[in-house]
């Protein structure tokens, strides 16, 4: 069985249980106590199960919240294949002549690095600095920039400035990066400022679909932005469990998964 088979099977006992032991998780999955206690390591490290003595727990989205502020430059360089990939996943839900709105987080740069090379009639309206200087002279890319306060550590525009051009505008897609969503939780993010310009481009949209890769499903940060009613749909990586997956699409919420970048 296939590491990824043996988290599905583990991440669908605590859903039923609650709690489960390790020696039981060795008759279930056939395999041995070190195996298992890998398995454990890993997904606790996922932010999947909390581990305790003799076994794991599930663990509760509400107790999951990620407090700890990490740069865009950071955040750059992590699940750097799995944002590629949710990145050529959604351009497909891209027409030639439409408008979209791009954020500040670092799956957008990823995203806005495939429009570039796929079309040649879009608007990109963006408050990220990083997304701006990808796109600037694109062929047939209209860039709209917002202006505003610039967050070096964000490498993007806030403050209410950087939100007055989306009252004169109507923007086809936002795509909404985020720092956790849960079905509990709906969206969060790691600081207040960081949300003011989402939410405009929210309302400016016809659609908001978020772009999510999979460490991020399930965990909550301290900020919540909306809940899941907002959002159109969720694009997300092939590292993520059909359980995971079944979850949101039982609270509404269409899942497009990734194919994995070969």
């Amino acid at each position: 069985m296939l590491s990824e088979q043996r988290y599905e099977e583990i991440y669908n006992l605590l859903e039923r249980e609650g709690s489960v032991r390790t020696i039981a998780l060795c008759d279930a999955l056939q395999t041995s106590r070190e195996t298992v206690r890998r398995d454990l390591e890993t997904m606790e490290a996922k932010g999947m199960l909390r581990r305790i003595r003799g076994g794991a727990m599930k663990l509760e989205a509400p107790q999951n919240k990620n407090t700890t502020y990490t740069s865009f430059s950071q955040r750059r360089d992590e699940h750097i294949y799995d944002k590629e990939a949710i990145a050529l996943e959604a351009v497909n839900y891209i027409r030639e002549g439409q408008a979209i709105a791009l954020d500040s987080g670092t799956t957008s740069l990823s995203l806005a690095r495939a429009v570039k090379t796929r079309f040649r009639s879009l608007t990109v309206v963006t408050n990220s600095f990083a997304v701006a200087k990808e796109l600037a002279g694109a062929e047939g890319i209209t860039l709209v920039l917002t202006g505003g306060v610039y967050r070096a550590d964000e490498e993007a525009f806030v403050s209410d400035v950087a939100t007055l051009i989306f009252s004169k505008i109507n923007v086809d897609i936002f795509f909404l990066t985020t720092c956790g969503i849960s079905v509990e939780r709906g969206i969060t993010y790691q600081r207040m400022d960081e949300i003011s310009v989402q939410n405009k481009m929210m309302e400016a949209a016809d659609q908001t679909i978020v772009l999510a890769d999979s460490s991020k499903l399930g965990n909550n940060s301290l900020v919540k932005m909306c809940g899941l009613d907002e959002i159109s749909m969720i694009i997300t990586d092939s590292g993520v469990l059909a359980g995971q997956v079944s979850a949101f699409e039982r609270a509404g919420v269409k899942v497009a998964v990734a194919r994995e970048i070969s």
